[in-house]
């Protein structure tokens, strides 16, 4: 027997198994940012599906409300509440009212002009 005989020893390539390492935490981190940002898309689609849904009612509120200004200030309903006294109309006196010009007098055939223009006439 030989003693110097060395026993059949397998080598363990450390710069393949660092390789192989990197590759395996590079694709861990890959699939984890993939995850995370797959979770984000998720919760973001909510908020704007929630969104969407406040948009939509908050629009169908102000169909009605539309409806509902447009119904009262209809002339049948403004006649019907000034029969019924909840509304009541008083002449505007003249000295309640502001002018920037004096007022316009009539001229003699009884016509008020209150607006002339002189490139027109022919």
């Amino acid at each position: 027997m030989n003693i110097n005989r060395r026993k059949q020893v397998n080598p363990v390539h450390l710069s393949s198994l660092i390789r192989w390492l990197l590759v395996a935490a590079f694709l861990g981190a890959s699939g984890l940012c993939f995850l995370y940002i797959k979770n984000q898309q998720f919760a973001l689609a909510e908020e704007i599906r929630q969104m969407e849904r406040r948009i939509a009612n908050a629009r169908s509120l102000n169909e009605t409300l539309l409806a509902r200004v447009t119904k009262l200030s209809s002339r049948q309903m403004l006649q019907q509440r000034i029969a019924e006294g909840f509304i009541s109309m008083k002449p505007i006196q003249d000295n309640v009212i502001a002018r920037l010009t004096p007022p316009a007098q009539a001229t003699a055939d009884g016509v008020l002009r209150t607006a002339f223009n002189e490139g027109i006439r022919q």
